[in-house]
């Protein structure tokens, strides 16, 4: 059967319903949308973890866990002196580490359900901060200009490195974990080699803030989004040209990438713009939107500013091809017909004869 397939995004809006705030850590809980930002998402076995905000930076936020299939609900885990702005996990899912406005990182082992809080361990406001592929250390990069390297084990910065006096605005490791992109806000990323935390260079993206970047899935490339509404790729070294692969209508703050290599760029304005194949789709939210992370194939969470988590699912749709039109056959040169005829009349000849006998 000739068929086409076709692949749309749909946003499906999750109401968080207002109730108050629960004692308990384990009990999930609904919270006030129209107040709590989430600031970041970050994978945690089969569930999620989410920082929280409100408009107020200074009031304590908190990390809650949030399962793919109903985002509505969210189990608080720990809270934080301030405003919760970027966590990160381990890939075996034990750790989770969160940094707040006021530069706290917290590390909570998932097991123990223990959170440790390491009062300004990075100094002043981090918007980012990654774990590193052996999830020994965690990375941060706060408003300073500064990226350290927390040891976990240890319980202290082993690490930092100045980068020029712009604030971090957003961290990434290479795939093959042997360097560490850091984007800034005078327009530039860095690049860190790792684990040496050595600056080896910087690319410079645009005369605006770079918001936010993300490696390909090879190493190989950087994809950055910045305040003058440009989705750009570079290559991931010293100098290298960046170009523009799509334009939004505000600025584009965050990137996420799945593991097929598929990209999402969100804008602060709430517009989430997919690229796949050379194709770019684009979606609308109500919200403004802070963080995005894939759930798996086809599924990506959305935290946004007002309207808590969504999701972007993936929807399939068979189109089949157009009938054939019906052609009339010509007309051969020696008609089928006579050498039918031929055949059946020596066949009943040879019958006749065999009857005779």
């Amino acid at each position: 059967m000739n068929a086409r397939l076709l692949t749309a995004f749909a946003v499906a809006l999750i109401a968080l319903p207002h109730a108050a705030r629960a004692d308990h850590h384990e009990e999930k809980k609904s919270v006030d949308s129209e107040s709590l930002w989430i600031t970041s998402i970050a994978p945690v076995g089969d569930s999620f973890a989410v920082g929280t905000a409100t408009g107020l930076l200074l009031r304590p936020g908190a990390v809650s866990r949030v399962s793919p299939d109903n985002v509505n609900e969210l189990e608080e885990l720990y809270e934080h002196p301030a405003a919760v702005w970027t966590i990160a996990s381990t890939k075996d899912g034990k750790t989770i580490a969160s940094s707040d406005y006021l530069g706290n990182l917290v590390v909570y082992d998932v097991a123990s359900k223990e959170a440790k809080t390491h009062d300004a361990a990075f100094e002043r406001w981090c918007q980012s901060l990654v774990i590193a592929p052996d999830d020994k250390s965690v990375v941060a990069g706060n408003e300073s200009g500064k990226v350290f390297s927390w040891n976990l084990a240890e319980g202290k910065v082993e690490k930092s490195v100045e980068l020029g006096g712009a604030s971090i605005t957003c961290l990434a490791f290479s795939p093959d974990g042997t360097q560490v992109a850091a984007s800034d806000g005078a327009g530039k990323v860095h690049l860190l080699k790792w684990p040496e935390l050595e600056s080896v260079g910087a690319v410079t993206i645009s005369e605006e803030t770079a918001w936010c970047v993300a490696y390909a899935s090879d190493s190989k490339s950087l994809y950055v989004g910045s305040s003058d509404r440009n989705l750009y790729r570079a290559e991931a070294k010293p100098d290298a040209k960046a170009e523009s692969i799509a334009t939004g209508s505000d600025w584009i703050t965050r990137i996420a990438v799945s593991q097929s290599g598929e990209i999402a760029a969100s804008e602060i304005g709430g517009r989430i713009h997919f690229a796949s194949g050379g194709s770019v789709t684009t979606l609308g939210a109500e919200s403004g939107v802070w963080s995005l992370c894939f759930a798996g194939p086809g599924k990506l969470l959305v935290g946004t500013r007002k309207d808590g988590v969504l999701t972007a699912g993936q929807t399939w749709t068979l189109i089949k091809a157009s009938p054939k039109e019906e052609t009339t056959p010509e007309p051969s040169d020696a008609p089928e017909e006579d050498g039918e005829e031929e055949a059946e009349a020596a066949e009943k000849e040879e019958a006749d004869a065999a009857k005779e006998e």
